[in-house]
C-alpha cells in the first residue's frame, strides 16, 4: 500500500530530524518510485532532497548498494548526490529507501537540444569523466564491490541472464545476437583491466550547470568490470536516440584516452543493443 504524501513527510521528518516538506512525485518512466522534497533542518538549513523508494526480490539490497556506492564514490571526489540516509530493515510505504541531495542543474540531454554548437565540447567531458570513474582504485575501498567476477565470467553471466530475459518475452529476433555472443565469450579475455563501470551513463543521466558538470545520478547498477560495458552502452544510447555520428565521436573520444578499451568493445557494443532491444520488447 502506497502511504499518502501526508504521512510520507511525516515519516521521512522524524527520520531525517527537521521539517521534509514539498514532497512531489518525480516524473514517470524511471525504475524507482522517486520523489523531490526540501529538507528544512534544525539550524533552519534548506537542503533540496530526492527520495528514492526500491522495489523487487533484491530491494533492500539494491538499496544497501546504492548507498554504499554513493558514499564510497564520495569520498574519492566524484560528483555523485550526497547520501543523507538508507532504510532498508523498518522501511517507510512498504519499501527500502534511499534519502539523497538533489544535485543541481540541467540533464545534457536537455542542453544538447538546446545549443547544439556545444555537442562537441560535451561530448569530450562527459568521455572525460567516464574515464574518471573507470580510474578510480576500487581496491581501495568498495567492500561491497570487492569480489569482482573476471572478465568471462561477467560477460557470461550478463548474456545468459539477458538471453533468458529476451526467451520469456519472446523477442526471438534477438537471440540471433545473443547466439553470437555466446559463441564469442573468448574475445572478453582480451579485456586489458577492470574498474568501476555505471552500466547506464548517458546524457539524461548527466547534470550540467554553465560550463561543467554537477553530477552524475542513478547508479543503480554499479559494479566491477571492463571499461568497454560502459562505452559500447553509452555510444549505442548515443548512435539511437541521437545519431550515429555522436555515438562514434564519444567512442573515439574515450579511446583517445584509454586505446585499450578497443580490444572488447565490439563484443559489449553487440550487447549493448541486444539488451537494449530486450527492454523494448519487455516494456
Amino acid at each position: 500500500m502506497i502511504v499518502p504524501q501526508n504521512n510520507l513527510t511525516q515519516a521521512l521528518s522524524e527520520r531525517l530530524g527537521g521539517e521534509v516538506r514539498d514532497l512531489t512525485a518525480m516524473k514517470h518512466g524511471m525504475a524507482h518510485r522517486m520523489y523531490s522534497a526540501r529538507w528544512q533542518q534544525s539550524d533552519s538549513t534548506e537542503t533540496p532532497i530526492v527520495i528514492r523508494f526500491f522495489y523487487g526480490t533484491h530491494a533492500a539490497e539494491d538499496a544497501r548498494l546504492e548507498d554504499s556506492a554513493l558514499r564510497e564514490l564520495a569520498r574519492d571526489g566524484y560528483p555523485v548526490p550526497e547520501m543523507f540516509l538508507l532504510v532498508d530493515v523498518d522501511v517507510i510505504d512498504g519499501a527500502p529507501l534511499t534519502i539523497m541531495s538533489e544535485i543541481p542543474g540541467l540533464p545534457l540531454t536537455q542542453v544538447a537540444q538546446s545549443k547544439p554548437e556545444t555537442i562537441p565540447y560535451w561530448l569530450d567531458k562527459a568521455s572525460d569523466l567516464l574515464l574518471r570513474l573507470h580510474g578510480i582504485n576500487w581496491h581501495n575501498g568498495y567492500p561491497d564491490f570487492i569480489e569482482a567476477l573476471t572478465p568471462l565470467d561477467f560477460a557470461e553471466r550478463q548474456v545468459r541472464w539477458w538471453r533468458a530475459q529476451a526467451e520469456k518475452v519472446g523477442a526471438a529476433e534477438v537471440l540471433t545476437g545473443f547466439n553470437w555472443l555466446r559463441n564469442s565469450f573468448f574475445c572478453t579475455r582480451r579485456a586489458a583491466g577492470q574498474g568501476l563501470v555505471h552500466r547506464d551513463f548517458h546524457p539524461d543521466n548527466i547534470l550540467t550547470d554553465g560550463e561543467r558538470i554537477t553530477g552524475v545520478i542513478d547508479w543503480g547498477e554499479l559494479t566491477i568490470a571492463d571499461p568497454a560495458v560502459d562505452v559500447g552502452w553509452t555510444r549505442m544510447i548515443l548512435s539511437t536516440e541521437a545519431t550515429i555520428a555522436l555515438g562514434d565521436q564519444f567512442a573515439s573520444d574515450y579511446m583517445r584516452r584509454n586505446p585499450d578499451v578497443a580490444k572488447t568493445l565490439a563484443f559489449w557494443e553487440v550487447f549493448a543493443a541486444c539488451k537494449r532491444l530486450t527492454m523494448i520488447a519487455t516494456v
